[in-house]
Parts: C-alpha cells; structure tokens; sequence
C-alpha cells in the first residue's frame, strides 16, 4: 500500500504551478474562462487573489476556490460521518412549459424552501444537488459539495443558478425541477472560516430565521419574495395546497 502525506507547507511548490486552471479539481473549462479574464491562470495566482473579490463575483463558490488553491478542506478524514437525515429537497412539476429565464423564479423559491427546512432542523448543508427536466426529453443536473457548510438562501441559490447557467440549454422548455440537499452539519459544529465574514453571515442567518418565524407564525404566504407575486412564480398556490392538492 503507497501512502501520500502533504503538508501546508507543500502546497505552494506541489500545486501553484498547476496549469491550465481546468487541470485542478472543482474548476471546468468556463469558470476557467472567467478566471482567466480577472488575470488568473495558474492556482498559485488564484491562492493569492483577493478571496473577498472572489466572493463578490463567484459566490460562496469562490470561497471553496480559494481554500482549495491554498490547499485547505475542513473536512476531516478520520471523524466517523454521521448521517442525520437522507436529504432535504422540493421537487415539483409544473403546470406549463417554462423558458430558462422564466425558471429563475422558481428555482430561487425552491432553494428558499429548503433552505426553510433545512434551517428549522439547526443544519447547515455542504452538499448541493439539483436536476430540471427539458419538456420534451433530457435533464440537466449537476451535484457540488461545498468546503464550508451554508444553510442561506442566497449561497444555496448562487450554486445552483451558476451551474445551471453553464449546463442548462437556455433555448429548450422546462417542465421539471428538482432542489436537494445532503451531507448536514449541526450549525453548532461548524468551522470558523478566515475566508468568510462571520460577521455578516451570522447577520445574513439571524434575518432569514427571523422570517422563518414569521412564517411559521402567520403561514407561508404572510411573507414571500417578489418574483412568487409574478406570472412565473409558484409558491404562493404550492403553500394553499395539502399533499399537492387542493384544502
């Protein structure tokens, strides 16, 4: 049996000279392009990049960018994983055919769901799934496990909505949609992040279960986001239904 050992110190002569960017794990051909475009071409130059420029442009996904360019992952080998729950997810089949913009709306009122739930349980999720079915035939779906866990609406929908921009076929029809999350972390034991402002995200959490009470107390509908008021949206006649149909 070969065992492989790195340390930190390792890092910078073993991996800052990997390029092109698409040769690193997490990284395909056009978040490469977009990199490539802010001057970064190798992972030694993305280690060093301001990482609060690339959460402002990449999202929570730019975090795990440059954790991984610095060769760090909270994940811990040797801790026995604990499963406790299969997942939390919303699927739904829509009443017409969607256009990929229209789509936006309720992906982001699917993520709020999930997202709902996920932080009524005192979760956060590393990994996030989703699937949306074309309304002839064919899926998109994509699955991507973050380094730091987020139970937020906002982190959750910038996943998803960014791969589905890069996979999606933005001409075809929609007819499906699928939002899952896995891989749970108590909230009580997560990291904290030199990469992340705990400040605001504990702010950012604070206001969001905030609403989640408000809702629990006066129902689904007493608070929704503006695109659930629009032709495309979907929650305010999904929360009025009991198993899917009608009270």
């Amino acid at each position: 049996m070969l065992i492989a050992e790195w340390h930190y110190e390792d890092v910078p002569a073993k991996m800052w000279s990997i390029e092109p960017l698409s040769k690193f794990w997490g990284i395909n051909r056009r978040t490469e392009k977009k990199l490539n475009q802010k001057g970064i071409f190798t992972i030694g130059q993305l280690a060093n990049y301001p990482h609060h420029y690339l959460k402002r442009d990449f999202g929570i996904i730019g975090v795990d960018l440059h954790l991984h360019a610095n060769g760090i992952d909270s994940s811990l080998i040797r801790e026995k994983h604990h499963i406790y729950k299969p997942s939390i997810n919303k699927s739904q089949i829509l009443m017409r055919d969607y256009r990929f913009d229209e789509l936006r709306a309720v992906v982001l009122e699917h993520v709020e769901e999930v997202t709902f739930r996920l932080r009524a349980d005192n979760m956060i999720a590393r990994t996030i799934s989703f699937t949306v079915g074309y309304s002839d035939e064919g899926k998109a779906n994509k699955s991507y496990t973050l380094s730091e866990g987020t139970n937020l609406t906002a982190d959750i929908f910038q996943v998803v909505w960014g791969f589905m921009m890069q996979l999606c076929d933005q001409k075809r029809m929609y007819r499906t949609v699928n939002i899952s999350l896995t891989n749970f972390i108590r909230e009580e034991d997560r990291q904290l992040s030199l990469f992340v402002d705990e400040f605001e995200r504990e702010k950012q959490e604070r206001l969001e279960k905030t609403v989640d009470q408000l809702k629990i107390r006066f129902g689904k509908n007493s608070i929704l986001r503006a695109v659930s008021y629009t032709e495309q949206g979907t929650a305010m006649k999904r929360n009025g239904l009991i198993a899917g149909h009608k009270a």
